[in-house]
């Protein structure tokens, strides 16, 4: 009897085989990656809200206090944040401060699953393109040169994405997340910022059901404009810092003891870097939009108090308010919003990163 061996892989070739039968599984099928991106995301998402909703209640309703505050019910809201939980918590406990979180959850899952699914699909084929486009350029240079060596061939397969390309995916993934599930996102504000005792809405269904009935189609995507000038920039900002600081800490040698090695030897952000490079992006791209985002949420609510012919533009939106207010009215409810962005942000990569590792999905550098 003739016995065969096979020769076993070393263990240095374990690794390697193992990342190859990774990259077979995932060429192999595409849409369990799809859904493992919408998946990751939309989960990331919507912790994420969760987590920062007393925040973002808060952030809201100041937003449009001048705009809700007439004679009649100013003495139901406050002037400070700090009387504004309390008011909130006195009218309805402290599980109203979870109020309409519902909807954001339904409202977030998607959006974050769509927002995160087409930047890393954009950012690839960008990707691609860029790194066929050196090597092109450098083949051409080395022809005319005459220089075919191969120690003169740079490796474009490891360059990292430029800034340009992150900003332009991140736009791209904002802009579509945004119109998918804008309807959600109105009724989710409306929901948020009834008074007590006033309520328009029974729920959700009840609210899309009136706003189609009184208002048309067309009142689901109200405010929809002054909304895509918050959205295209803030991500497209935050994309680009969040990855940014990401290739930056996992080259440099300062952040080395914070980054995590898999079996595999691969470098990856621990929780703490996470955090912090998502918490960084977040700020940043908040302060700069943050105008914009005080403009969608009045025009998303005043066809619940103002009068049709009373009603405002985005441009007439800012008008009045630097009228009225001067620059801090485009500013109010900034500070509960850098509160709820930080930690919200942060935890939306970092549940975002955590995820991808566990389904092997790989990251674009």
């Amino acid at each position: 009897m003739i016995r065969r061996f096979t020769k076993q892989p070393t263990e240095d070739e374990i690794p390697k085989q193992r990342r190859k039968n990774n990259n077979f599984d995932d060429e192999k099928s595409p849409k369990q990656q799809a859904l493992k991106h919408l998946f990751c995301g939309g989960v990331a998402g919507s912790v994420a809200k969760t987590v920062t909703a007393p925040l973002s209640r808060l952030t809201i309703l100041f937003q449009v206090h001048s705009l809700v505050a007439t004679k009649e019910n100013r003495l139901k809201f406050a002037m400070r944040y700090g009387k504004g939980l309390r008011k909130i918590i006195e009218r309805g406990g402290i599980l109203s401060l979870w109020k309409g979180n519902g909807t954001s959850v339904l409202h977030r899952f998607p959006f974050s699953a769509i927002n995160f699914y087409v930047y890393e699909n954009m950012l690839s084929l960008l990707h691609e393109r860029q790194k066929e486009a050196k090597a092109a350029k450098a083949a051409a240079i080395a022809s005319l040169k005459d220089d075919s060596r191969s120690d003169n061939i740079h490796d474009y397969e490891n360059d990292p994405a430029s800034a340009y390309i992150r900003m332009v995916s991140g736009a791209v993934a904002g802009c579509t997340a945004c119109v998918a599930c804008y309807p959600l996102d109105l009724i989710r504000t409306r929901l948020t910022t009834e008074l007590p005792g006033k309520e328009h809405y029974k729920g959700i269904a009840d609210a899309f059901t009136k706003i189609i009935q009184t208002e048309g189609p067309s009142g689901l995507y109200a405010g929809l404009g002054p909304t895509l000038f918050v959205a295209v920039p803030n991500f497209a900002i935050s994309y680009t810092i969040y990855g940014s600081l990401k290739e930056y800490v996992l080259e440099d040698k300062l952040f080395y003891n914070l980054r995590k090695v898999d079996v595999n030897g691969e470098e990856s952000l621990g929780f703490r870097l996470s955090l912090l490079c998502g918490a960084a992006s977040g700020s940043l791209s908040t302060l700069v939009t943050f105008p914009f985002d005080t403009v969608r949420r009045r025009m998303q609510i005043q066809n619940l108090h103002i009068d049709e012919k009373n009603r405002l533009n985005g441009f007439q939106q800012i008008n009045v308010l630097l009228r009225n207010e001067g620059v801090d009215g485009l500013y109010r409810g900034l500070p509960p919003e850098l509160l709820k962005v930080i930690p919200m942000v942060g935890t939306m990569f970092t549940v975002y990163e955590f995820l991808k590792q566990q389904l092997n999905i790989k990251s674009q550098r």
